[in-house]
């Protein structure tokens, strides 16, 4: 029997690789796991209230890393910060592990966060390695983003991404360009700007034109410290929901 070879079958794919099932560790901390728990808990509540209940996605976090932000990194600030991101994973993530970058002028990706390796995480892996800390660019690790989970590691389900930083960056037409080409992509960007900088950037971001779709939100928290757990959670799902909704409505799969 003859076998016939089509053109479409010359083309290459992109792989496309299935997540795992979930499976569920703590902390060998009890009080950090009360924390985590309580934490999920909230995420869970909301999630259920913005009709994302029990949506899988990979969850990454992209920590400003420039010169303004090391007396966070060494007060504890960030520390505690990841401990507050880390249950976002614990919900959509399967694995619950949390991809995670720090940048400035260059990018750098880290130890995926874990149950085990939570407790002292900035010390340990960040602190540890005494790298520079530089100026601020978004660009390079946005393509990093977009090139890694949007074309590398194409999955079936979105990639959630918190984006935080404390300063305007130097590279504003660079970041356009790539928000703009990720919106054909299953990348949600959550951008995040602390502190008292005005953030015209990042709202220009949130509304930017010629998109294929809206795949950002943009929120500004003076002081992180002072935000409630349930005040943060709810910031960091606003308009998860609707992208997800638009994703399906313009042939984005999002599982």
């Amino acid at each position: 029997m003859g076998f016939l070879i089509t053109t479409d079958m010359l083309k290459k794919k992109p792989q496309q690789v299935e997540a795992p099932k979930k499976t569920v560790s703590l902390t060998k901390n009890p009080e950090l796991n009360k924390k985590l728990t309580l934490r999920k808990d909230i995420i869970d509540q909301k999630a259920t209230k913005s009709a994302v209940n029990g949506s899988i996605a990979r969850v990454v976090f992209v920590l400003d890393h420039s010169g303004s932000m090391r007396t966070m990194y060494k007060d504890g600030t960030v520390q505690e910060l990841l401990e507050r991101i880390f249950p976002m994973a614990m919900y959509f993530d399967d694995n619950s592990e949390l991809d995670f970058y720090w940048f400035d002028t260059v990018y750098k990706e880290l130890e995926s966060v874990t149950p085990e390796n939570l407790e002292g995480y900035v010390e340990k892996i960040i602190l540890s390695k005494k790298d520079h800390f530089g100026g601020t660019c978004y660009a390079p690790i946005m393509q990093e983003i977009l090139n890694r989970f949007g074309k590398r590691e194409a999955l079936k389900i979105p990639t959630f991404v918190i984006f935080i930083t404390d300063g305007a960056n130097s590279d504003k037409r660079a970041a356009k360009d790539v928000l703009t080409e990720a919106s054909n992509y299953n990348i949600f960007w959550k951008f995040i700007g602390i502190g008292k900088e005005q953030f015209e950037f990042l709202e220009r971001l949130d509304t930017l034109r010629g998109r294929f779709i809206d795949n950002a939100n943009f929120a500004n928290v003076n002081d992180l410290t002072q935000i409630s757990d349930n005040d943060l959670y709810t910031l960091l799902l606003e308009e998860y929901s609707d992208w997800l909704a638009l994703c399906r409505q313009n042939g984005i799969n999002v599982g």
